[in-house]
Parts: structure tokens; C-alpha cells; sequence
């Protein structure tokens, strides 16, 4: 089995708008489409999994298929405002 940090990623995301139920991400590169499962990985947290709802240009609806906590919302919340974005992989 490959682990994501060998596998490449499908695109860039960050993360606005962290709810425990979704996001919406601005991503590049902007191809995209409803329907598409990702995954992504924060550090110390359980992989996050879930579907594009909705997509406007380079943003998306981003549904997590389960609830968020409110510490690991915080933790993405964070992610996002330190660093160039997540990388999101096909899941």
C-alpha cells in the first residue's frame, strides 16, 4: 500500500467557511467537478473524507462524510491560514 505522501495529489484546496458538516474550498488547479470524492490529512488527525456538493469557478462545496470536532475544524481553520493550502487526493 502507498501512502498519500506518496501518491500525488489531485489539486490544492484551502479551506473557508469550516463548519463540523463542510467547507467550501478555493482550489487549484480548478477543474473539478459535483460529485468527486477527496480525502486530506492534517497532522495528528484521522484522514477527513467527503464530496464536492457544489462548484463556482476555482470554489467548491466540500461535504465531510462525517461530522467534524470542533478542535479538528480549528486545526484546518489553522492549517489554512498558515500554509500555501491541502493537498486533496482522489479518494
Amino acid at each position: 500500500m502507498v501512502s498519500s505522501a506518496h501518491k500525488r495529489a489531485a489539486c490544492k484546496a484551502v479551506a473557508k467557511h469550516v463548519s463540523a458538516e463542510g467547507c467550501q474550498f478555493i482550489v487549484r488547479p480548478d477543474n473539478i467537478e459535483a460529485g468527486q470524492r477527496f480525502r486530506f490529512n492534517l497532522e495528528g488527525l484521522d484522514p477527513v473524507i467527503g464530496s464536492v456538493r457544489w462548484v463556482v469557478g476555482d470554489r467548491v462545496g466540500f461535504a465531510f462524510d462525517r461530522p467534524l470536532s470542533r478542535g479538528s475544524q480549528d486545526v484546518l481553520t489553522g492549517y489554512c491560514r498558515s500554509v500555501l493550502g491541502l493537498d486533496l487526493f482522489l479518494a
